[in-house]
């Protein structure tokens, strides 16, 4: 999807996907808030039906670190009479954009071009988090940079069970049995009904 989109909707849903930055979050960031020797953003703002206010919770006003992958894709955006209070993502006239316009009119049109159902700003942070989790990271990590007042929410809502993760787990817990058992599990011989169990 990434490759039908123009710029800035390109670095715009590649730091939703990579920092799990919620749809508010995103749109209210400040290029005084982008950390470029820190790799990191400062979530300061929100907005929410077009009005900026303070982050959603405690928890939400954070520090969030950045791949470089996404840094070097906002050192592109930025333009070299950018003001620090100057929004990242903006309309022509440096006002914040619709997340639902953007939605509608860029991101739902770029997931159709390119064959894949229409999402959701939730989908990206779920993304995130799902993908965050089989890192074997800390979960109190996972949940600083999604800014959660607790770990319970972040296992419960947003992240979700991946087959890979799924497999490397049950290949784990076989492995884990075949050492234990091995030496009294049933061994078995023969083909079909004619089966003979063999205890060893």
């Amino acid at each position: 999807m990434l490759a039908e989109l123009g710029e800035p909707f390109r670095t715009m849903v590649l730091l939703a996907v990579l920092s799990g930055l919620r749809r508010g979050e995103l749109f209210a960031l400040r290029w005084k808030h982008v950390d470029f020797v820190d790799r990191s953003i400062v979530v300061a703002e929100s907005i929410y039906l077009g009005r900026t206010a303070a982050p959603k919770t405690k928890a939400s006003r954070r520090k969030v670190f950045l791949d470089g992958v996404v840094l070097d894709s906002l050192a592109c955006l930025r333009a070299p009479q950018v003001q620090p209070d100057d929004l990242v993502f903006h309309s022509e006239r440096g006002t914040p954009l619709n997340p639902y316009n953007v939605l509608s009119r860029t991101i739902h049109p770029a997931c159709r071009r390119a064959g894949l159902r229409p999402v959701s700003w939730h989908v990206f942070r779920y993304t995130y988090s799902t993908w965050a989790d089989p890192t074997g990271e800390s979960i109190k990590a996972l949940q600083a940079q999604l800014g959660h007042a607790n770990s319970k929410l972040t296992l419960s809502v947003y992240t979700q069970p991946m087959p890979a993760a799924q497999r490397q787990v049950a290949s784990k817990v076989a492995d884990v049995l075949h050492r234990v058992l091995l030496p009294i599990a049933p061994k078995f011989e023969g083909d079909g009904e004619e089966k003979k169990v063999l205890i060893q």
